[in-house]
């Protein structure tokens, strides 16, 4: 930790902070744990044993969502192994749709608890910060030691790994920082947060997906039922936000059927090899804000299970909603990525669908 992060941290030392139950007053000295270290193999996620192990045309840079949610700790010690084993599940039921497609690299990190995620922006920045600095180290050694500039990258993420996927590219990191790095983009799924006008005036080189097959571009969107006024209880709706339709692949409002939705599934622990399969699960329509499903063929996969989250506010099941269109979509995106850099037909056929 840097002298100037330790007096930026001390500033919060003795505060108890936390929205809507406080953390115990914070303490620099006992309350952040120990920054990963990336050349340690226990620093990174493992995949399941039973994806793909043949190596893709491209990496995915995965960074996972809000996992801690205790009501003591401010910052995720990533030796502990509950908290591994929830990352780890991110894994299967999200960022499987990469899974046989790309490569999957998911760097552990000093993640914040849920109870200051709606400070991490703020007060509880300094706090955040350790975290962002985690992720900027990772990804710099992914680069270096993983990628090592052989292929194409897709950044992706949900919820807080999203912000911070978000906050990172705004400020030039993540091959945000000039034209030449943002050309090795394959696309960004930073779905479960908001991208406004005014992130993309901070960054220029950002923009958002206007079709299936857009490459170089980020891709958001947050779920929710079409209960009056229910955007204003997603926590991680931002007045003004860009929305992707993820059955049209377009920001406009035309209604699309549950027809277009080829699949919803839902990841079981009970069986996580096996999970439930929904052909045509909802339909979706941007209104707003925000990403509103109707039509559900299921309602009972769609339960509140978290206070933060409310009965009708979909956040829980982003991916799984749209699972196999983001699945497709990201096939899409590879190979318009692909053919734009002059690879023949034949030789992305290969590459995509050797081992599929």
């Amino acid at each position: 930790m840097s002298v100037n992060q330790r007096e930026t941290l001390d500033d919060l030392r003795g505060k108890e902070l936390g929205i809507p139950t406080k953390l115990p007053a914070f303490n620099p000295d006992t309350d952040v744990p120990a920054a990963p270290d990336y050349t340690n193999p226990n620093s990174w996620l493992s995949m399941p044993a039973y994806f793909s192990t043949e190596k893709q045309p491209v990496d995915v840079f995965w960074v996972y969502p809000t996992i801690l949610s205790d009501n003591i700790t401010y910052l995720m010690d990533i030796s502990n192994s509950a908290l591994r084993e929830k990352a780890h599940w991110t894994l299967v039921e999200q960022a499987s749709i990469f899974d046989g497609q790309a490569n999957i690299y998911a760097p552990l990190y000093r993640q914040n608890n849920v109870k200051i995620n709606p400070l991490m922006l703020t007060e509880a920045k300094p706090i955040f910060d350790l975290g962002q600095q985690d992720l900027i180290r990772a990804f710099d050694y992914f680069l270096n030691h993983f990628n090592k500039g052989e292929r194409p990258i897709i950044l992706a993420a949900h919820s807080q790994g999203s912000v911070r996927v978000v906050e990172l590219s705004k400020a030039g990191e993540l091959l945000t920082g000039d034209a030449e790095s943002l050309k090795r983009l394959v696309a960004a799924y930073v779905i479960g947060y908001s991208i406004t006008p005014a992130d993309l005036k901070q960054n220029p080189l950002m923009k958002i997906s206007e079709n299936a097959t857009e490459t170089g571009c980020f891709i958001t969107y947050n779920t929710i039922s079409n209960a009056k006024c229910k955007e204003k209880q997603g926590p991680t709706i931002i007045p003004g936000t860009f929305v992707v339709n993820p059955l049209t692949w377009k920001t406009d409002t035309t209604f699309a059927s549950a027809s277009e939705n080829i699949e919803a599934v839902f990841f079981k622990h009970e069986h996580p090899k096996n999970p439930d399969r929904h052909p045509n699960f909802a339909a979706a329509r941007i209104v707003n804000n925000a990403l509103v499903i109707t039509n559900i063929s299921n309602p009972e996969e769609l339960p509140a299970t978290s206070a933060t989250f409310p009965e009708g506010v979909y956040h829980m099941y982003d991916y799984a909603i749209f699972y196999e269109n983001l699945r497709k979509n990201v096939g899409d995106r590879i190979r318009s990525y692909l053919e734009n850099e002059n690879v023949t037909k034949n030789e992305i056929n290969q590459i995509l669908f050797s081992e599929i």
